[in-house]
C-alpha cells in the first residue's frame, strides 16, 4: 500500500509541475501585439528647417516655468495658537515667479494660513496663522501656488508636508 501512495504522490507532483510549466509558458508566449507599433512612415531625426538652439531654448523655458522652487520650515513652532511661528517661507531669487502659500490641516482640510504674493528673492520668517489652533501637533500640507510675474496668471502648484506644533 505504501508503494501505491508513493506512486500517486509522484504522479500528482508531476501533474502539478506540468501545470506550473504550462501556465508559465502561456504568459511568456502569449500574443505580444498589445504594445504600440512603430509607424513605418516615421523618419528618425529632426525635421528640416528646425532651429535646434531655438527649440532647446523654448523647451528650457517651458521646463523653467513648470518648476516651482521654494523653501519652508517643515516643523514650525508656535508658542500659542495666536502667536507668530517660524514658518520660514522662501521664494528663491532664481524662481522668477510669484508664489502664494496656503497651509491646510490634513485631518480636516481646513485652510489655516494664506500668504499674499511673495516675490522672487523674498522670504517670510515669521507669521501668524489665520486660524487659532489648540495646543498640539498638526499634520499639514503647505501648497505653493505659482504665478507669472508679468501678468500674474496661474502656472501651477507644488506642496510639502509639514508638522505644525502649538505649545500652549
Amino acid at each position: 500500500m505504501k508503494t501505491k501512495q508513493k506512486k500517486w504522490l509522484l504522479i500528482l507532483c508531476i501533474l502539478c509541475i506540468l501545470l506550473i510549466v504550462g501556465i508559465a509558458a502561456f504568459f511568456l508566449l502569449r500574443d505580444k501585439d498589445n504594445g504600440l507599433a512603430l509607424d513605418d512612415n516615421a523618419t528618425i531625426g529632426i525635421m528640416p528647417g528646425v532651429d535646434i538652439a531655438q527649440r532647446q531654448a523654448e523647451l528650457q523655458e517651458q521646463l523653467d516655468e513648470g518648476m516651482i522652487a521654494f523653501s519652508i520650515n517643515t516643523n514650525p513652532v508656535f508658542e500659542s495658537g495666536s502667536s507668530e511661528g517660524n514658518l520660514l517661507l522662501e521664494n528663491p531669487e532664481n524662481n522668477a515667479k510669484l508664489i502664494v502659500v496656503e497651509i491646510y490641516v490634513d485631518e480636516t482640510g481646513e485652510l489655516i494660513y494664506k500668504s499674499k504674493a511673495i516675490p522672487a528673492g523674498s522670504y517670510i520668517e515669521k507669521a501668524r496663522l489665520d486660524k487659532v489652533l489648540e495646543p498640539g501637533e498638526y499634520a499639514a500640507t503647505a501648497y505653493f501656488n505659482a504665478y507669472r510675474e508679468e501678468d500674474q496668471s496661474y502656472i501651477g502648484r507644488s506642496g510639502a508636508a509639514i508638522t505644525i506644533t502649538v505649545l500652549s
